[in-house]
């Protein structure tokens, strides 16, 4: 009876292990442009846009800010000799409020513009990412690398950025956005 144990052990072990055998493993390497994925498709494209007209209408209002600093500045620096020291330190002080102003107006416009980026391009990159992932898995591949500076080297017969374009572009198409 042991023995018995062990054929149908070994005969499940065989079998499990030819079932394994009959899926290939993966064996390819892929690289992708994921910014150029990320910015080319239909939807990014719309996303770059609008995040270029939100960059300009924050860039409009620090204008204004820079602006009132420049002219306080000339009117300091145009003043007659004669100007009292009371008013030229109320200028100064004037000119150091409108430079914390303008500096905090700088740092709400960045984090304004980061969380406008991350808005319009956290749903893309997430779409981008599982087109990858099917992709990989469809052409059996191994590892898809993203294009990077200290990249030495490679074939353009491994950059799939092209193919993952085309395919998200499908994918907007089946599956548009929800707004």
């Amino acid at each position: 009876m042991k023995r018995f144990g062990s054929i149908v052990a070994a005969v499940f072990f065989l079998s499990a292990t030819a079932f394994a055998q009959t899926a290939p493993a993966p064996n390819a390497v892929a690289l992708i442009n994921f910014q150029r994925a990320l910015a080319q498709n239909d939807e990014g494209v719309k996303a770059a846009s609008a995040y270029t007209e939100e960059g300009k209408k924050l860039q409009a209002e620090l204008t204004k800010y820079q602006a009132k600093v420049v002219e306080l500045q000339d009117k300091l620096t145009k003043a007659p000799a004669t100007i009292s020291d009371a008013d030229r330190n109320t200028l100064i002080k004037d000119i150091d409020k409108a430079k914390k102003d303008l500096e905090r107006e700088q740092e709400d416009a960045q984090m304004a513009i980061d969380d406008k980026q991350d808005e319009l391009f956290r749903p893309i990159a997430d779409r981008v990412h599982k087109v990858i992932e099917s992709y990989a898995k469809e052409k059996n591949l191994v590892l898809v690398l993203n294009v990077s500076d200290d990249m030495l080297y490679a074939s353009d017969v491994v950059d799939i950025t092209t193919e993952i374009i085309r395919q998200v572009n499908t994918d907007i198409v089946k599956n548009p956005a929800k707004h």
